[in-house]
């Protein structure tokens, strides 16, 4: 038995390597095939796909002007591989998807023109695509048979994905808090988990009677967690954090909040009867087709209701501030002559709301000279944490005559929401000796926050009783001097005058001044895209490359931005006589940077693109001025 099951493993083997084999010597090469698919019709506004299918991999796309549609974004690519045996002779064949979403305009019937594809070095045309917009509500016709169609409605109702299921909440701490009394609030993302997404806010919330605080750094990348809402797992983005303060009492409501997505949808291919075919076409051998969805998002509003700080028990010093607090008096010296400076600080530390803590009052000695406190804030504002910090306020004082006296203790009123009382703070008073000083002597006032210096001891000085007489210099007015001083000014104005009439007439012609403009307006934009190259952001890198030369062109050969595209490009850089190699330098340029922008290749890198887009931006001057 043992012996058998040997040697049926010795023939699964065997049956193995010769698949392996079959799999390496029958692939036969294939003519390359290009195809364009649509849907035939859309309705006005909607989004549909334009893909391009090839049986070998493309090397550069270049696609036509698309003028009577918005391009919404793409390529994104897939791939796919199938394999037949037929009277014992296997072949395989490859399949290459270029995907673009784009969105109708105007109701009509238009054209897609063939793209030109570069394949092994060659160059190929695709077939055109006729689409035809219906007005919104109107019946659209079936998609073409090659394989067109907008899929998004076709993946949801799958059953796949739903854009029901992507939401944004309001968390809040509190729905029925005090008067200034703290509220966290977070708008969290909630998207089915295994979905691939990208999202942006779009509008921010604005808010109405609240004071409010945003918690954290927006410009931190949000970590995304596992978080299961109504029995369903989700995966959560905390979008913005905020701590908000109630101003007044009764309903108040927490805006929503707009964001924008982009959900990538995993659409399988359709079932066939053959099973070979259905076997390969399993997810395992990449037979699946990625679509993507762009939509908005708007959380909903969340009412609270705050509620008014009880009347009993008041103190007569409460400012109106909620929360938790502690307060610190401190006397910078307590011995000093007279007409010099002593600080005196308090610190109010504690959570809240601490930018609504008034001065306290404080009514000093007679014969002591308080200016008004500076106040620092020193705030944080993390998240989950809300506010917290300390609010400093710094008297500075001077006392005029010399004697003891006794500063006042300071005191300080809150509420506090959880034990739902008033709580009164104070500072210990202060003994201050002053000693005789000298009278004539000024006194130099430095706040420790490194505020002005102030002299102070000089309002009355003794009177001289002998002083020395000199000459009297010459009077200035109606001197040659007077008179250059008086005409300088309209001398300058005329001038001035005539430079801006020079240069509006220069802006009033917009085809020079853009003309003018070009080449500087372009080498900024490269520089640019320079310091997106140090940074290694090489998406941002190829879009600034791609304005450089669209803007470039569009400024120099006077196209509006809304004309633009590759005929209108080869037809202005022709009739300037420009050279045809000029010409198919810029194409080629232009194409391969729009390439590299959605598909990353090897062979071009973005210091190559920088260096190849900044010779020709050279070339094309030294052409131009010598035309």
């Amino acid at each position: 038995m043992k012996t058998m099951i040997s040697y049926s493993r010795k023939r699964i083997r065997l049956f193995v390597a010769c698949l392996a084999l079959f799999c390496v010597s029958g692939v036969r090469a294939q003519e390359v095939q290009v195809q364009v698919s649509a849907p035939s019709a859309v309705e006005e506004g909607q989004q549909f796909r334009l893909s391009y299918v090839s049986n070998e991999k493309i090397s550069n796309l270049n696609l036509p002007s698309i003028k009577d549609f918005t391009l919404l974004g793409g390529p994104t690519t897939s791939s796919s591989t199938s394999m037949q045996i037929i009277n014992g002779q296997m072949s395989r064949s490859s399949s290459y998807t270029y995907t673009y979403v784009l969105q109708a305009g105007k109701a009509g019937n238009y054209t897609i023109a063939p793209a030109t594809v570069q394949v092994g070095g060659k160059n190929y045309k695709t077939n055109s695509v006729s689409i035809r917009v219906v007005a919104g509500g109107a019946q659209a016709s079936a998609p073409s048979g090659n394989g067109g169609g907008n899929r998004s409605s076709a993946a949801e109702s799958a059953g796949a994905f739903r854009k029901d299921d992507v939401f944004v909440r309001a968390e809040v701490s509190k729905t029925n808090p005090y008067v200034e009394e703290e509220v966290l609030v977070t708008y969290k993302l909630y998207v089915p988990e295994g979905v691939r997404f990208q999202s942006s806010i779009k509008k921010m919330p604005s808010y109405t009677g609240l004071w409010t605080y945003e918690l954290g750094d927006r410009n931190v990348e949000r970590k995304p967690y596992r978080e299961t809402y109504n029995g369903k797992a989700y995966t959560v983005i905390d979008l913005i954090s905020s701590a908000v303060y109630p101003q007044k009492a009764g309903a108040l409501s927490i805006p929503p909040v707009e964001v924008e997505m982009l959900v990538q949808v995993v659409v399988q291919q359709p079932r066939s009867n053959d099973p070979w075919e259905e076997f390969f076409n399993n997810p395992f051998f990449g037979r699946q087709n990625v679509q993507q969805l762009h939509f908005d998002v708007r959380s909903k509003a969340v009412g609270i209701q705050a509620k008014e700080l009880p009347a009993a028990n008041r103190p007569a010093d409460f400012s109106g501030l909620v929360g938790h607090f502690t307060l610190k008096g401190e006397l910078s010296r307590n011995e000093l002559n007279a007409n010099d400076a002593a600080n005196l600080t308090l610190t109010l530390s504690g959570k809240g709301n601490l930018q609504h803590a008034e001065v306290p009052a404080l009514v000093f000695p007679s014969d002591i000279s308080a200016q008004e406190p500076s106040v620092t804030d020193k705030l944080s504002t993390l998240e989950k944490a809300g506010v917290s910090g300390s609010r400093v306020f710094e008297y500075i004082l001077i006392p005029r005559q010399a004697g003891e006296y006794e500063i006042p203790a300071a005191s300080f009123s809150y509420f506090d929401p959880v034990a739902r009382h008033y709580v009164t703070l104070h500072t210990r008073p202060y003994t201050l000796k002053v000693a005789k000083g000298d009278p004539s002597a000024a006194s130099s006032v430095v706040s420790s926050n490194k505020k002005d210096v102030k002299v102070v001891g000089n309002d009355i000085r003794f009177i001289r009783t002998s002083a020395k007489l000199q000459k009297g210099r010459a009077v200035f007015f109606l001197s040659p001097l007077y008179w250059v001083l008086l005409c300088l000014p309209m001398l300058l104005c005329c001038c001035f005058i005539l430079l801006s009439a020079k240069r509006i007439r220069e802006r009033e012609n917009v085809v020079m001044f853009k003309d003018k403009k070009a080449s500087k307006v372009a080498r900024k934009r490269l520089k640019t895209a320079g310091k997106y190259l140090k940074a290694k952001d090489d998406s941002r890198f190829y879009e600034e490359i791609s304005q450089v030369l669209w803007g470039y062109v569009s400024d120099k050969f006077h196209i509006p931005m809304g004309q633009l595209s590759m005929e209108t490009a080869r037809q202005k850089l022709s009739e300037r006589n420009m050279s045809a190699e000029r010409i198919d330098e810029f194409m080629e340029t232009l194409n391969q940077c729009e390439y590299v922008r959605f598909a990353p290749s090897a062979e071009t890198t973005p210091e190559k693109m920088y260096e190849k887009t900044f010779a020709f931006l050279t070339r094309m001057e030294q052409e131009l001025k010598t035309a």
